[in-house]
């Protein structure tokens, strides 16, 4: 199978870089100062688990250079989906695999407005990765799992096919039961831990040290529970205490990629994350007072 990885950055260059280093067929799509240095230095990995390069690494600069894909990790920004999805319709086929990784709750959905062909799955993947450099990826936090799924409720061989290569490269892959269920379980945090440590210009380890901005993340979670709920999302009971044991066992000097795009001043993706919360709220009539107030601040202050 041939796989590419769209959007090889902290994400996309993990989940790349571990499928290649077990001998899968992957290629990486990259461009400027990414590409080159990849071409000559190869991918360089800095992990928890150990360091590794990978080199030489198939590598190319433009999509239209896809041939034949079997597998395509989308793991572009969310303000980029469109263009790029637009691009690669010309170069899939019927039996291609596509698996969003990104933030936010509808991407796939988002992605098949151009992509007739193959199929589109979402997923999610809980992981701190980030590019440091050209062609140097550190993962410094997370699970490093990956979870991916089929909207329809059967069984998807093609895609549990996949769960064991990404098994037998050392990704802990999750083929879920409930991908929705998942994909907002994600989302209730990463709305507050990426809204907080914006506004706070801080790392998570001091917003939830703080009684004062440690309520306010909690205030913030609870809006997004609500807002699911609402929506229909099959929540658990215990979701709020599964925010806050992921936010307890991240990094405590971890940052969100949110944060570390605007502190590089860089497009970003408040829409994707609180924006879309706050859009929720006002068509389910749920207030979300402390999201509005992240969406408004990060707006007004045009980052």
């Amino acid at each position: 199978m041939k796989i590419y990885i769209v959007g090889s950055g902290g994400v996309g260059g993990y989940f790349g870089g571990m499928l290649a280093k077990d001998k899968n067929d992957v290629t990486f799509v990259a461009r400027g100062d990414n590409y080159e240095a990849i071409k000559k230095n190869g991918l360089i990995l800095k992990s928890k688990n150990g360091n590794f390069t990978i080199k030489p690494a198939k590598i190319i600069k433009e999509i239209s250079e896809i041939k034949d894909p079997g597998l395509i990790l989308f793991t572009v920004k969310t303000y980029d989906t469109a263009a790029v999805s637009k691009e690669l319709s010309t170069v899939v086929n019927q039996n291609t695999i596509i698996i969003t990784v990104q933030n936010g709750v509808n991407n796939d959905s988002e992605i098949k407005k151009y992509i007739n062909k193959g199929n589109v799955y979402p997923g999610l993947a809980y992981i701190i990765s980030t590019k440091i450099a050209p062609g140097i990826i550190k993962q410094s936090s997370g699970s490093c799992s990956l979870i991916f799924g089929e909207r329809k409720k059967f069984t998807n061989e093609k895609l549990i096919k996949i769960q064991t290569m990404m098994k037998k490269a050392a990704i802990n892959a999750t083929y879920s039961d409930d991908i929705e269920r998942d994909i907002w379980k994600k989302y209730m945090f990463i709305v507050a831990y990426s809204g907080m440590t914006v506004i706070c210009r801080s790392t998570i380890g001091r917003i939830i040290k703080n009684q004062t901005t440690k309520t306010l993340y909690e205030r913030c979670a609870r809006e997004a529970i609500q807002v699911a709920k609402a929506i229909g999302v099959n929540v658990a009971e215990d979701a709020f205490d599964t925010i806050m044991k992921v936010t307890f066992n991240t990094s405590p000097e971890s940052k969100s990629s949110l944060l570390v795009d605007i502190e590089n001043n860089r497009k970003n993706e408040i829409e994707t994350l609180n924006g879309t919360l706050v859009k929720f709220g006002k068509e389910k009539n749920i207030d979300v007072p402390i999201n509005e107030m992240i969406y408004g601040v990060i707006k007004l202050l045009n980052y």
